[in-house]
């Protein structure tokens, strides 16, 4: 591709047009960010996008700047969007300001979730509506700058967000009086992509009659986004065809991790030290809520400014050799640190080379590429999404002819030599300083728009890369065809009339499967049951209207079709061929538990339970001081002491390494219960921690009143730890006689069991537990239903 005319076919040939002026919107977790674009018709070569400085009101007065923090808040009876908000979120306590209360920020991290902000007033109390306000806030800033009306606009989304997170932007741009249309939702990547191809037009990346396959790394703010994509130009026009071949999960991943590593790995242990501050004085609503919004501004400066003096040190070839705790940088001045009942001077906060290197070291893992998630920051190699989406798109390294790095957080020199290092064949593309970085997104999103006001149709077309087909009893049926522009069809829905019920019933349902495969080889997409009812004839007909939009979303909605009968099979496939997914079930389901808690919607009778239970779901991420927080408010919940709830602090201050706290809660559980496990599970402490004649004496304390296998298992283990071997075998004994059988006991009981059976090296009783433990973790799948009949019909489309 030649020169930034022609990669916009037909300018010259605009005839009887007015000006063309249309805005770019990257709508990011960290920040935002708009580009305008003017276009007149008499001077066709000018084509450029630039972004806005936008006016920010702050307490000391007006900043202007591109770059717009994602953040609101609501300060004095006035609304600050960007940096106004961002520094007042620096000093929560002082301004008396809570977060999803009245301050708000990486609200992009909840689109598309059930999660309401129901403390905060009318108009700011979900993601959608504070998105809502960033957007109309750029778009007003555009318009005072300059009146001219706006055609369009683009607004941008990660690649990998969801149907329902696509819904709430669109939901939030309405909301800010932005009419988007069908294609007016644009990639991230993409975007970034078409950035740099105008941008570099000089340097064509695509011959005509050529393809490639682009790899574009976009590591943000929130989210580290990778998108693949086989581009072609074809030899007849200008317009590039591209297939999205895969998308990584989305991956709430980005900078903002980074910052929160430095925060607790190194500022607030520095800023403890400073403050003669003991170790496990603050808790997690201490760090959480008041020191984390305090110091993510510093944290965030001290990694930019650390990366700009390692690039520095780099071009000089002054960086490998030199000791890292010799290059240091500070943020000069007193940052006030405050919890809701102190304050605290931290003095000029300093990180150093191998500190930054220590942070960062998770994060460019090959290896270790799952989620590491404690209550205070998430851990993820940048290298999960990457593999993920390469592992997705069929292609190995090597095939990567392109790869682009667009993000603030690309430009971190190590994150850039992993890049680098693990794409050797590629053209490696990376935008020369931080400005560009992070405007390329806005900035490709005007271009797009440009096209779309004028010709009504963008720059990329998307395509679907490889047929999708409904598998029969006697084989495939194609729905839609490899290389089809989206969406499919044009308009309307496309209508199956080729299938029939493979058998009939009078009385019981049918259970017809419906398989949606994917390429030759019949990748399977979906499999689900159509269970249906009454009578039903073997070859009575089926429809099936199916639809596969642009933004890669496969309808389907199958009836019978000479029936009166309202039963239908629906389905929403999302991006199938890309088989994106949003992880990790458990915290989805906290979010909709503490969602309930924070509406009000539960009994009050419940509330202590369902916070119970929410901590529980925190420990299984190993979230431990979360854990312990929600469990203090449902000790305060029920106004009186639960050995439940207190001997689960005992074991989750155990997890952290708070042993006084451990043992207190132990104890104060066994002060007022009726069972053994909060002695048993202090006794076990005190043994862990080599205590052994205080394991001993709580354990004699415990079998005072109960007998159980598991307790004489440990004090069999104890009475060994002081060699006393036949006192310990009498324990054993004991424990075997109370055992019930194996597949009649709890599987922490069966632990138990088979560490009693391995200290009497039973070789039958290890049989049979180890038999046990194999038989509960194997799960069996079986496939049921039949498949449907192919019939001689064809397909049409219907509008």
């Amino acid at each position: 591709m030649g020169n930034p005319v022609d990669i916009f076919p037909g300018l010259h040939e605009v005839k009887d047009r007015r000006p063309v002026r249309v805005l770019g919107i990257d709508l990011g977790t960290t920040n935002s960010v708009v580009a305008d674009l003017k276009w007149d018709p008499g001077q066709p070569d000018e084509i450029e996008a630039s972004c806005i400085e936008i006016p920010q009101e702050t307490l000391e007065g007006c900043y202007r700047h591109w770059l717009v923090p994602s953040v609101v808040a609501i300060y004095g009876g006035r609304v600050f969007v960007g940096e106004g908000g961002k520094r007042l979120r620096s000093g929560l306590q002082r301004f008396g300001l809570e977060q999803d209360r009245d301050i708000f920020y990486e609200c992009k991290n909840d689109m598309g979730v059930r999660r309401t902000y129901h403390k905060a007033p009318e108009g700011f109390r979900s993601a959608r509506e504070i998105a809502g306000r960033i957007l109309s806030y750029l778009y007003e800033c555009a318009l005072d700058r300059d009146p001219t009306p706006v055609d369009r606009v683009v607004v941008t989304v990660p690649a990998s967000f969801q149907a329902a997170q696509r819904q709430d932007t669109l939901e939030a741009a309405r909301m800010a009086g932005l009419d988007l249309q069908g294609g007016d939702l644009l990639d991230e990547p993409v975007a970034a992509f078409l950035d740099y191809l105008i941008g570099n037009a000089g340097t064509p990346l695509l011959e005509a009659g050529e393809s490639k396959n682009v790899l574009i790394f976009d590591f943000g703010g929130g989210t580290c986004d990778v998108a693949v994509f086989r581009i072609s130009l074809p030899e007849e026009r200008h317009a590039l065809d591209i297939a999205s071949l895969s998308v990584s999960r989305y991956h709430r991943l980005g900078g903002g991790d980074i910052d929160r590593a430095i925060i607790y790995k190194y500022l607030i242990p520095q800023m403890m030290e400073q403050n003669g501050i003991p170790r496990f004085s603050l808790n997690f609503t201490d760090k959480k809520n008041w020191l984390e919004p305090a110091l993510l501004g510093v944290a965030e400066s001290l990694k930019i400014k650390m990366s700009r003096e390692i690039d520095r040190l780099q071009k000089f070839g002054r960086y490998q050799g030199t000791d890292p705790d010799q290059i240091a940088v500070k943020q000069p001045g007193i940052v006030n640190c405050s919890t809701k009942t102190h304050e605290f001077d931290f003095n000029s906060p300093t990180l150093t080379a191998r500190q930054f290197e220590e942070a960062l070291a998770p994060f460019l893992d090959q290896d270790l590429l799952y989620f590491r998630e404690d209550e205070y920051h998430l851990t993820c190699s940048i290298f999960a999404p990457l593999q993920d989406a390469l592992e997705r798109s069929g292609l190995r390294p090597l095939d990567v002819d392109i790869c682009l790095l667009v993000g603030g957080s690309s430009l971190i020199p190590q994150v850039r030599s992993a890049i680098s290092c693990y794409f050797p064949e590629s053209l490696l593309l990376v935008y020369p300083d931080i400005v560009e970085s992070q405007t390329a997104v806005a900035r490709g999103a005007a271009y797009h728009a440009f096209s779309l006001a004028l010709f009504g149709q963008g720059l990329f077309r998307p395509v679907c890369h490889d047929s999708i087909s409904i598998r029969t009893k006697t084989g495939l049926i194609e729905l839609i065809p490899k290389g089809a522009e989206l969406p499919y069809p044009g308009s309307g829905f496309a209508l199956l009339r080729e299938l029939a019920v493979p058998e009939g019933s009078l009385a019981k349902p049918v259970d017809l499967r419906i398989d949606i495969v994917a390429g030759e080889e019949g990748r399977p997409l979906l499999s689900k049951i159509w269970k249906i009812e009454g009578n039903v004839h073997e070859g009575d007909p089926i429809c099936l209207e199916y639809r596969y939009d642009e933004n890669q979303v496969l309808s389907l909605l199958m009836s019978l079709a000479d029936s009166d009968d309202t039963q239908v099979f629906e389905e929403r496939l999302e991006r199938p061929l890309t088989n994106v997914v949003n992880p990790n079930a458990t915290s989805q389901r906290i979010l909709e538990m503490e969602e309930e808690l924070r509406t009000g919607s539960l009994p009050r009778r419940v509330v202590a339970e369902k916070m119970v239970e929410i901590a529980g779901l925190y420990a299984e991420l190993r979230q431990y001081e979360k854990a312990l927080d929600i469990l203090r408010r449902a000790l305060q919940a029920k106004q009186k002491p639960d050995d439940v709830i207190l001997n689960l602090m005992g074991i989750y201050s155990g997890h952290i390494g708070d042993f006084e706290r451990e043992e207190k809660f132990y104890k104060e559980a066994a002060a007022v219960s009726d069972w053994d496990g909060p002695l048993f599970n202090l006794a076990l402490a005190y043994w862990r921690r080599n205590k052994i004649d205080d394991a001993i004496a709580v354990t004699d304390d415990a079998l005072q009143f109960s007998r159980g296998g598991p307790l004489l298992v440990l004090r069999a283990k104890l009475a060994w730890e002081k060699n006393c071997l036949d006192e310990g075998r009498k324990y054993l004994e004991e424990a075997f006689r109370l055992f019930e059988p194996v597949e009649q006991l709890s599987d922490w009981e069966l632990s138990w069991y088979l560490t009693g059976a391995g200290m009497l090296k039973d070789q039958e009783r290890i049989a049979a537990a180890t038999s046990e433990q194999k038989s509960r973790k194997t799960k069996v799948t079986v496939q049921g239903g039949v498949l449907p009949e192919q019939l001689a019909k064809g397909k049409e489309e219907r509008g």
